[in-house]
């Protein structure tokens, strides 16, 4: 009986572990992967951090094409808004695909980042698209 309450207990506390610490994994080394086109996409700054500073500032989020997962970026390094082609600072070059959107999975996968770096994030994906001047019009024109 008291082998069962002690296994009842450990199990306990792995899924109480496990809440605490959603499960994602990360992505593939860039030279596996170099390249991700990412549809319903969205560009998140970091709003606080616990240090590392210069790892952090505007990032990619959204959903993989490829494999139809969630992904989120290193901090964005470059910028082409004619070819909505980014490079990150590990030296994967995101290509977005479509109009900025909302993905269910990318949404948990950032959640997950955010937890595990320590970070605050905002949705700047409104003040990037005027950064760079990116046409949403000729984006939908595009597509249709």
């Amino acid at each position: 009986m008291k082998k069962d309450s002690e296994m009842d207990k450990m199990l306990l506390e792995t899924i109480i572990s496990l809440e605490v610490k959603p499960s994602f994994w990360k992505a593939a080394p860039v030279e596996v992967e170099p390249q991700k086109w990412l549809e319903a996409w969205q560009v998140v700054k970091v709003v606080k951090s616990n240090g590392f500073e210069e790892r952090f500032g505007f990032h990619f989020v959204g959903r993989n094409c490829r494999e139809h997962n969630g992904a989120v970026s290193s901090k964005i390094e470059k910028f082409d808004p004619k070819t909505l082609r980014g490079v990150t600072h590990s030296g994967r070059v995101y290509q977005l695909v479509g109009l900025p959107g909302y993905s269910s999975d990318a949404q948990y996968v950032l959640d997950c980042w955010s937890q595990a770096n320590q970070v605050e994030t905002a949705n700047a994906t409104e003040e990037f698209v005027k950064q760079y001047g990116i046409s949403l019009e000729h984006i939908d024109q595009l597509m249709r």
